[in-house]
């Protein structure tokens, strides 16, 4: 029989905070669970409980449509994308660097 594994409730905030900030816009609660449980090593049934046990208030902000608010909350996204594309390009960069070193030491 398998063995049941426990949980802290600081993993549970984190796993939730994670899948709220990691969802989407157009993708709905479940399937971010299903897409960002193995990320977690968790299956995405008790993701999905927990992300429902979790207070809506308080880790999801009521925006409405045009308003200054969500052209913050976009703002903050596309700044996050760009930070996380700015550090892909540098790994890229190194990389090829290396590996572009290494060809040049095997042709002589």
């Amino acid at each position: 029989m398998p063995v049941r594994k426990e949980y802290t409730p600081e993993f549970k905030d984190q796993a939730v905070r994670f899948v709220l900030e990691e969802m989407e816009a157009d993708e709905s609660r479940k399937h971010a669970c299903e897409r960002l449980a193995p990320k977690l090593s968790v299956k995405a049934v008790t993701l999905y409980s927990w992300l429902k046990q979790s207070a809506p208030a308080k880790h999801r902000a009521v925006v409405s449509p045009g308003s200054v608010e969500e052209l913050r909350v976009q703002n903050a996204a596309l700044r996050k994308e760009n930070r996380e594309l700015a550090r892909a390009n540098a790994i890229l960069q190194d990389a090829a660097a290396f590996f572009g070193a290494a060809l040049d030491r095997q042709k002589r």
